[in-house]
């Protein structure tokens, strides 16, 4: 069984994916959860280095009106929830909402970039294990063509990679000492910390800041895309050609 809440009333474009949710125990009797009133965080790169902040702390709910949700044997139960506002706090609502909406806003810019990260990984393992599986092929007719190809995709492929993250940092101090300072993870991920840490609404810099992030991300992201289409899809045509495995994109 798992329990999630999610805003009563909520936009069409949010998900109970964006809210917390918990597995409870399946033994018999009475079990209980505990929200602690956050958003889930976002997806962190496996082995990648952050400086600042920990972008797995989700940000914290405005207050409002929400559904819990209980699902079991196939069944799905609701009741409402209300989050009242910190007694000893002075914001209006309008401030708390655009807190909660700016953090949101990073947590998904973090996720989506793990994400790309991960595509562009993917494809760099399949490569290389193909490569070393048809190493004593490579006799045949188009197969050294297709291997050089694709080493010639692996560095492209690691290059977008470490246009996205730290890539080579091996400790938090990389990141700083590194030519080219902190990647585009390692500067979203303060941002989230300030958002959370924040007492209010985002301040004008720190929208202006993540304008500028997302138009990087936005960019890097249609280079992910135009690789995966363009690179991977002629490795993988060529290879079809040849009778060989694809390399699957996730």
């Amino acid at each position: 069984s798992s329990t999630v809440a999610e805003p009563m009333g909520s936009d069409d474009n949010e998900s109970a994916d964006d809210y917390k949710d918990e597995t409870l125990p399946r033994g018999a009797g009475v079990q209980r959860a505990v929200w602690d009133l956050r958003y889930e965080g976002a997806r962190k790169i496996k082995n990648g280095r952050i400086d600042t902040g920990d972008p797995r702390n989700g940000p914290r709910v405005a207050p409002g009106t929400y559904t819990v949700k209980l699902t079991a044997g196939g069944k799905t139960l609701t009741a409402p929830l209300k989050v009242l506002p910190d007694p000893r706090g002075e914001l209006p609502q309008s401030d708390l909402d655009a807190q909660a909406a700016f953090a949101v806003r990073v947590r998904d810019d973090i996720s989506k970039l793990t994400d790309l990260v991960n595509q562009l990984r993917s494809v760099q393992e399949q490569l290389k294990a193909r490569n070393t599986a048809l190493e004593p092929r490579k006799s045949e007719p188009g197969v050294a063509d297709l291997v050089k190809d694709a080493e010639a995709a692996i560095k492209k492929a690691f290059a977008i990679e470490d246009k996205l993250h730290n890539s080579t940092a091996e400790v938090v101090y990389d990141i700083l000492a590194m030519r080219g300072g902190a990647r585009l993870y390692s500067r979203l991920s303060p941002l989230q910390m300030w958002a959370l840490e924040a007492s209010g609404a985002p301040t004008s810099g720190m929208m202006q800041v993540l304008v500028e992030q997302e138009k990087e991300l936005t960019a890097l992201e249609s280079e992910t895309k135009q690789f995966l289409s363009g690179d991977v899809a002629r490795i993988n045509q060529r290879a079809a050609q040849l009778n060989l495995p694809f390399v699957i994109i996730k």
